[in-house]
């Protein structure tokens, strides 16, 4: 059988040639799994070429249009021969079968461009994405450190730093561990448990938040306010996106220093964790020996977690910039490179993020939902010597939703 895939903004069509029985199941099935991480909201098959379809290969598509139905996109046969025909009335799925490409494919897209549609943005060093404001440009979140203290989540609070799922913050003591906070989800890895685990406000059904879980925070970064723009990115070369290059065009979008919210299809996540909970450590992690380092926390040895999905929250800014912020929260802030950048990760197991995804509560239901098998703080680690390679969490491609703090400093765009 031959595979041939073409990818538009807004969907993928599948042209299949030849037998798709048991033989050819799994070339199939990687083909629709990888339209599927594509993000796009329509996969399209053209099976006018398919000469024979058995039971095995009407399963592969029956297990495809399932798991897209589940993330909102639609799978539909534009094109099948008569024995495919035959075969999906027989199994009763010929519902999937349309004529023509429906009008408002992307095949049959206006010349025109509307005025409010989101723009192409260069992200730089072979990705680009597109990126809408959905927020006065005025508007400012409100960031503080905080360094012990019981935090309420809602819909629009980002957080990340050492937390503990406890109601005290006496009840606290010896349970913290990484932490992300987003879409009313709080996700952590506690030093004292064996896995991570995590925390979700209920919705109502309008899929607002209802219900608002809180958790303890220490020495955590505490964001709220409404996101300043959202953007969708995707690699456009073999080059995985560095968090470091995108949290650098962020911060060129914004024209001032952000936090963020990015969630995708992981290239590997690169970080450290509390070995032991950080109420014990004696000084701050700045401040340790190598020895004392390794004892209180785990790093890993490279990136974790390739193609599982992944959630980023992260505070960036140039150094320049660095005064717009209040003293706490540039001193948390590091080197990386490019800019300076505090960012936390929380991997789980793989979703899409269809590209349609524009709900900030959708970072939420990914870590309520899926299992978590990691939470870290971001590492970057630049590589030493000729053609070494640098450390740092990649993505693949994602969403990311993006509040402004500080002020305009950078002569970015704003």
């Amino acid at each position: 059988m031959k595979i041939t895939s073409d990818i538009s903004d807004e969907r993928v069509q599948l042209v299949f040639d030849g037998r798709l029985d048991a033989a050819w199941s799994e070339p199939a099935s990687t083909a629709l799994d990888g339209a599927i991480r594509s993000g796009r909201s329509r996969i399209e098959l053209d099976l006018a070429g398919v000469t024979f379809i058995s039971s095995v290969g009407i399963g592969v598509i029956l297990r495809a249009n399932a798991r897209f139905r589940a993330v909102k996109g639609v799978l539909t046969i534009i094109a099948a021969s008569e024995s495919v025909r035959d075969m999906l009335k027989i199994s009763r799925l010929e519902t999937l079968i349309h004529s023509s490409v429906p009008k408002h494919s992307a095949s049959h897209a206006p010349n025109h461009v509307p005025s409010h549609a989101p723009a192409p943005v260069a992200f730089g060093n072979g990705w680009t994405g597109l990126i809408q404001s959905i927020a006065p440009v005025t508007e400012r979140a409100q960031i503080e450190f905080v360094r012990s203290a019981r935090i309420t989540l809602d819909a629009n609070t980002l957080a990340l730093g050492h937390f503990a799922l406890a109601n005290s913050i006496d009840e606290a003591s010896g349970l913290y561990g990484e932490g992300v906070a987003a879409g009313g989800t709080v996700a952590v890895a506690p030093a004292s448990a064996p896995r991570p685990d995590c925390l979700f406000s209920s919705n109502n059904a309008n899929g607002e938040l209802q219900r608002f879980v809180s958790f303890i925070a220490r020495d955590t970064l505490v964001i709220r306010g409404r996101p300043a723009f959202h953007a969708h990115f995707e690699r456009s070369t073999s080059e995985r996106i560095t968090l470091s290059s995108l949290a650098r065009a962020l911060v060129d979008a914004a024209g001032c220093a952000v936090a963020f919210i990015a969630i995708g299809e992981s290239g590997g996540a690169f970080g450290a964790w509390a070995r032991q909970s950080p109420d014990s450590w004696t000084r701050p992690v700045c401040e340790m020996s190598p020895d004392e380092m390794r004892e209180a926390l785990r790093f890993a040895g490279d990136p974790m977690h390739a193609g599982e999905s992944i959630a980023v929250v992260g505070v960036a800014c140039l150094n320049s910039a660095a005064a717009t912020l209040p003293a706490p929260v540039a001193a948390a802030l590091h080197d990386a490179g490019s800019c300076l950048l505090h960012a936390h990760v929380a991997t789980v197991s793989y979703r899409p993020v269809p590209r349609a995804t524009i709900e900030l509560r959708a970072v939420g239901e990914l870590l309520a939902e899926q299992p978590l098998r990691t939470v870290m703080h971001a590492l970057r680690i630049e590589g030493v010597g000729a053609g070494a390679d640098s450390r740092e969490t990649t993505f693949v491609r994602g969403s990311v939703w993006v509040m402004r703090i500080g002020t305009a400093s950078n002569g970015g765009a704003s």
